[in-house]
């Protein structure tokens, strides 16, 4: 998967010595770790550093060592090559899914392919883009059944009405 992970956004800076607040898209912090090198702008830099402070994380990089260097790339996106995370067997991110088939175990047939997945306060949902409309699917136990990497396959178990078919 020769994707890039956005990771966040740089906010501001913290302090003198070059560190930033980024406020995270994905879960940052576990998978930071793994990465030796973020890119902002098109630009490779080390990592030196990264922890959290309140919902936001705090990020050191090789050569932004001072406050108005950091200051520079407020409003960068962070990125990183996909293949440089390894998130282990069974775990994949969301961006991942996209363009796979969502199979309702329910109606016993695929129901659209995986447009997109959005985040609401409640919870992140699956865009399926059904024949004629889009379904939108709580990720949730009740509904989400898994993915199949391999087959390119999102399982779901609808309830009567969620479907296009049941208008």
């Amino acid at each position: 998967m020769d994707k890039i992970i956005e990771w966040g956004r740089v906010a501001g800076t913290h302090g003198v010595r070059g560190e930033m607040k980024v406020t995270p898209w994905v879960d940052f912090l576990p998978l930071a770790r793994q990465a030796e090198f973020f890119e902002i702008n098109g630009k490779s830099y080390k990592k030196i550093a990264v922890r959290g402070h309140k919902n936001m994380v705090l990020l050191t990089l090789e050569g932004v060592d001072t406050m108005d260097r950091a200051q520079a790339l407020r409003g960068a996106v962070i990125t990183t090559p996909r293949a440089a995370i390894d998130l282990g067997e069974g775990h994949y991110f969301y961006s991942d899914l996209y363009g796979f088939e969502v199979y309702d175990t329910r109606l016993q047939r695929v129901i659209g392919v995986l447009d997109r997945i959005e985040s609401y306060p409640g919870g992140d949902v699956y865009c399926v883009r059904g024949r004629t409309k889009e379904i939108l699917i709580p990720i949730v136990p009740a509904f989400d059944k898994g993915a199949d990497l391999a087959q390119r396959r999102v399982t779901v178990t609808t309830i009567e009405g969620m479907t296009e078919d049941e208008d």
